[in-house]
């Protein structure tokens, strides 16, 4: 694990983990959010996204950024810290790292989610 952080989301009574894998630092990371009744678990996967970012780092939803009824979030990151590195330091020759989803970059960005329950594929 790279950077991990725990929210409580009152409304619906769960706590909620956002974790980056943080990679060799200067490359893709993952992130995957779980999520538990207990903060000491178990925890149960949520959703896994690979190259989220596509180098999100500091993932994590703030508790005053929680809809009144903990279904709707703002998911909070910063991203791609390695376009600025300078080649010279990296002996790098890969492409810029992309914002994926859209509007993501090295600045603190919020994206909106919606936390679906178990019937929401149905």
């Amino acid at each position: 694990m790279g950077s991990v952080a725990i929210t409580y989301d009152a409304p619906l009574k769960t706590y909620l983990m956002a974790v980056t894998d943080g990679g060799n630092t200067i490359s893709k990371f993952n992130t995957y959010i779980l999520e538990s009744k207990d903060m000491t678990g178990p925890w149960k996967l949520v959703v896994y996204m690979k190259d989220f970012g596509e180098e999100a780092y500091f993932v994590n939803f703030s508790s005053k950024f929680i809809s009144q009824d903990g279904k709707t979030a703002w998911l909070s990151y910063s991203a791609n810290f390695a376009n600025n590195i300078p080649e010279s330091y990296t002996n790098s020759k890969e492409k810029k790292l992309l914002s994926i989803p859209e509007g993501g970059g090295y600045w603190w960005t919020l994206q909106e989610v919606r936390l679906l329950g178990p019937d929401a594929a149905k």
